[in-house]
């Protein structure tokens, strides 16, 4: 094979080896959303929210304190297992975790990925001893948006033991966009997907 035939080849080699890097992991399983709905309706079933008005409002107000301080990692080493109970759960939409230990080693992970973040508690509400908190968020990381700021709003449900700590803390939000959709490549296919389902 002479080296000019090589060069032109080259192109054509590199372009498949994109593609199959990109086809193989889209061609792995779907996660199973039936077994996520069922795991947090078993956690619904499980855990018992207390009834105590006043340690409510104090867990609410830690949770909130504890959201917008995610990024200070000192912060959450001291603090994740005052918020949270040993046993917690904890569903962002992107993971779930079990444990004040794994949930604590989550968000020190996350803080070393991001290079800024930025949590406002928009508002509460309780009903009964179902509790919400809205929030919007701003952050930025590397290998996202080419570094630039991702701005999210979200609600979190969360339910709090007999102490005062999160017992339940599930998610809601647009992780597909703002996380998976500021990856180059997978955000111009989400992209593509989103475009066509609005027609």
């Amino acid at each position: 094979m002479s080296l000019k035939f090589a060069l032109q080849l080259f192109p054509s080699i590199l372009l498949v080896i994109l593609v199959v890097c990109i086809l193989i992991p889209a061609c792995t399983p779907n996660p199973n959303t039936g077994q996520r709905v069922a795991e947090y309706n078993k956690v619904l079933k499980d855990t018992a929210p207390i009834t105590d008005n006043q340690k409510a409002a104090e867990g609410l107000k830690a949770f909130g304190t504890f959201l917008t301080k995610i990024s200070n990692k000192e912060y959450v080493r001291q603090n994740t297992g005052v918020v949270y109970a040993p046993d917690a759960y904890l569903n962002d939409t992107l993971v779930t975790h079990h444990g004040a230990e794994q949930i604590k080693a989550y968000f020190l992970k996350t803080a070393e990925t991001m290079t800024s973040y930025k949590v406002t508690i928009d508002d509460t509400a309780s009903a009964g001893n179902e509790h919400y908190v809205r929030w919007t968020m701003i952050f930025s990381a590397p290998k996202l948006n080419g570094g630039k700021p991702v701005e999210s709003v979200g609600m979190s449900h969360v339910r709090f033991n007999k102490e005062g700590q999160v017992i339940m803390h599930q998610d809601y939000w647009d992780s597909g966009l703002n996380i998976y959709g500021q990856i180059p490549i997978v955000g111009g296919l989400i992209e593509t997907i989103r475009r066509r389902l609005e027609k």
